[in-house]
C-alpha cells in the first residue's frame, strides 16, 4: 500500500511506505537528500517522522551502538525535550517502557544522522507486504551523447527533452509513492499530472518538486550557475546545501543559484531569450491549424522524427491547447481528433491514419 507523503498522519503510514523502508534499510545518498528536503518542507511532521524511525529501529532490532558518551549526551538532550504526553497517533509501544524505548531509538537516529555513520544492516521488516530491496536493475540511466536534444519518455508518460552532454536516471516502474529523476546537465520536463505522486528532480545543486507542470532545469557540474525556468504550473525549488529554504516559482519565472555564493535568486522573467523553436518558448496553442504544420512544429521543437503520410493528413486540422502536457500526450490528442493512431519505434513516432475528408 502506498501513501502520498502529504497524507502521512500515523506511524503505520511511514512503515508501509516503500520509500521510507528503503531509506531506513539502505541509507542511499539520494534518499537522504529527499528526506532532508521533505522534513524541511513538512516541519509539522518531524516528530511523527522521528517516532516512525524509532519504531522501525525497535522492530528491526539491528542497530550499531553509539559510544557511551555520545549516547548519554544525546539521551539527556532528547529526554529533556520529550513531552509528557504524545501526539494522537497509532502507537506500537505503550506505557513507560515504550516511551523510553522510543527515546533510545531517537537518540541512536540523531547520533547516526549527525555523524553520518552507517547504522542499519539490511534485514527483514515484518509488514503486510514483503518487499525486495531496490537494486540497480530497478533504475534506468539515459545519456545523451549526441549533438542535439533527445526526447526521453518516462514510465508515467512524462517526458524530458534531454540536452546534449546530459543524463538522467529514473525508476523503470511506477509503483513508488514518489516520481524521482536524477539529472546531470539540462532537461526540459513536461510532467504528467498526478497529485498523489509528487515529481522530484534532483541535481548536484538544486532539488525541484512539482505535481504536474512544464519547466526546465540546468545544472552542469562544470558550470558555476544553475537555474530552473517554469513554463506552466508551479514548482518548489531548494538548494541541496539549504533544503529548508524553499522558493516557489510560477509561470515565466526563473530561479538562479550561484554555486560559489550559495544564493538563490528569483526572477519574474527569463533572463535569457529562448530560441523560437524551443519548447519553453512555444505556446502550443492551435486554432484550426493543419495537422501537418503541427507535426512539423513538434519535430523542430523536440528533435523527434514524426513519420506519416502527408497526403492523407493534408486536410486534417486541430484546435486545442497543448502547452502543459508531455510530448507523447500532444501526439495522442492530435491523433484522437483525427481518428489516427501512433506508435513509438526506435525513438521515432509513426502515425497511422485514414486521413480526413
Amino acid at each position: 500500500m502506498h501513501f502520498p507523503f502529504e497524507r502521512f498522519s500515523t506511524v503505520e503510514d511511514f512503515l508501509e511506505s516503500d520509500a521510507f523502508r528503503r531509506w531506513m534499510l539502505e541509507k542511499q545518498p539520494e534518499d537522504q537528500a529527499f528526506w532532508r528536503v521533505w522534513l524541511a518542507q513538512n516541519p509539522d511532521k518531524r516528530e511523527l517522522y522521528e517516532q516512525a524511525v524509532a519504531t522501525f529501529l525497535a522492530i528491526q532490532g539491528k542497530t550499531a551502538v553509539p559510544s557511551r558518551k555520545q549516547a548519554k549526551e544525546k539521551a539527556d538532550e532528547i529526554l529533556d525535550q520529550l513531552p509528557d504526553s504524545s501526539p494522537v497517533i497509532k502507537p506500537l509501544f505503550r506505557g513507560r517502557w515504550g516511551r523510553w524505548a522510543t527515546a533510545a531509538a531517537v537518540v541512536i537516529l540523531l547520533v547516526w544522522w549527525q555523524l553520518d555513520q552507517p547504522v542499519f544492516q539490511t534485514g527483514r521488516l515484518i509488514s503486510r507486504q514483503e518487499k525486495q530491496p531496490v537494486s540497480g536493475d530497478d533504475w534506468k540511466l539515459v545519456k545523451n551523447g549526441t549533438e542535439q536534444s533527445l526526447v526521453v519518455v518516462l514510465p508515467d508518460n512524462s517526458s524530458v527533452l534531454l540536452s546534449p552532454d546530459s543524463q538522467i536516471r529514473f525508476r523503470k516502474q511506477t509503483h513508488s509513492a514518489v516520481r524521482e529523476v536524477y539529472l546531470q546537465g539540462e532537461g526540459f520536463f513536461e510532467v504528467a499530472k498526478n497529485p498523489a505522486k509528487p515529481f522530484i528532480v534532483y541535481t548536484s545543486n538544486l532539488t525541484t518538486k512539482v505535481l504536474g507542470t512544464c519547466f526546465q532545469v540546468r545544472s552542469f557540474d562544470k558550470e558555476s550557475t544553475a537555474f530552473v525556468k517554469v513554463k506552466t504550473g508551479k514548482v518548489a525549488v531548494s538548494s541541496v546545501k539549504s533544503p529548508g529554504k524553499t522558493v516557489l516559482l510560477t509561470v515565466n519565472e526563473e530561479l538562479r543559484l550561484n554555486a560559489s555564493a550559495e544564493k538563490l535568486v528569483r526572477h519574474e522573467h527569463f533572463l535569457e531569450k529562448e530560441p523560437p523553436s524551443a519548447p519553453l518558448a512555444q505556446p502550443f496553442a492551435f486554432n484550426y491549424t493543419p495537422v501537418t504544420e503541427i507535426f512539423d512544429q513538434l519535430e523542430a521543437s523536440y528533435h523527434m522524427p514524426i513519420h506519416y503520410d502527408r497526403s492523407l493528413l493534408k486536410n486534417c486540422t486541430f484546435t486545442g491547447q497543448l502547452n502543459d502536457v508531455p510530448f507523447l500526450e500532444k501526439v495522442r490528442l492530435i491523433c484522437l481528433t483525427t481518428a489516427s493512431t501512433f506508435e513509438l519505434v526506435d525513438n521515432q513516432v509513426v502515425i497511422h491514419s485514414q486521413g480526413c475528408n
